[in-house]
């Protein structure tokens, strides 16, 4: 008897990207359930509705040219693009996950557009360790852990039968986390609002800094 027919590998859920490889995509449908009961408060009749379609994929890099998807809020592989997560360290190659959704009725589509913010964010070296705030090492300093967190909100609008009609993006902002081995002479860029800074040193182990900060992006 032969082998059965059945996928082996990742797909790429969000497309192919330059210098990334797929290595999973988890890819799940949604419905809601409404249900009518009796006089008993038993089940009698049930109704299927708001079919969604909820998608995540992991890749990893391979090449200092690389792409990232542009705009968060995106029309990505016909998924609205809600989240992108981008993790580095030494020693090891760089990783993004991504994640968006859409829907059976009235799906999202190129038009009419919804609001996108576009980030700015690059990946200049697959492997090794970047900081994406944006601070100056110094002489005593190196960044040995980067990664950082582009999303934005989502409100969808069901019509009179509960499946969807109309949605839009919104609140966009970035959220990125640096660790230091040592201190940093600067620890992000201007514009970031920095919201922890962390010093920690152990007695078989060195300094280490830990920095987080925020920001918002413009969408349109």
């Amino acid at each position: 008897m032969a082998d059965k027919v059945i996928n082996y590998g990742a797909s790429e859920g969000f497309g192919a990207f330059a210098g990334w490889e797929s290595h999973g995509t988890e890819d799940t449908t949604n419905k809601t359930r409404a249900v009518a009961t009796d006089d008993k408060g038993d089940e009698v009749a049930s109704d299927l509705h708001d079919e969604r379609q909820e998608v995540s994929g992991d890749y990893e890099c391979n090449n200092d040219t690389n792409e990232i998807p542009a705009d968060i809020g995106d029309l990505v592989n016909s998924l609205i693009l809600t989240s992108l997560n981008i993790s580095t360290a030494e020693g090891r190659a760089a990783t993004m996950a991504l994640a968006g959704h859409n829907h059976a009725n009235n799906a999202h589509a190129d038009t009419p557009a919804l609001r996108k913010g576009t980030h700015g964010i690059t990946l200049a070296k697959c492997f090794g360790a970047t900081d994406f705030l944006g601070g100056t090492a110094g002489d005593n300093a190196s960044c040995i852990e980067g990664s950082v967190a582009i999303t934005c909100e989502h409100a969808d609008q069901n019509d009179g039968d509960g499946d969807h009609l109309v949605g839009e993006n919104y609140g966009a902002k970035i959220e990125a986390r640096s660790v230091w081995a040592g201190v940093p002479s600067v620890v992000a860029d201007a514009g970031w609002d920095v919201t922890v800074e962390t010093d920690t040193d152990e007695n078989t182990g060195f300094q280490k800094t830990t920095v987080t900060g925020m920001k918002s992006l413009a969408m349109a």
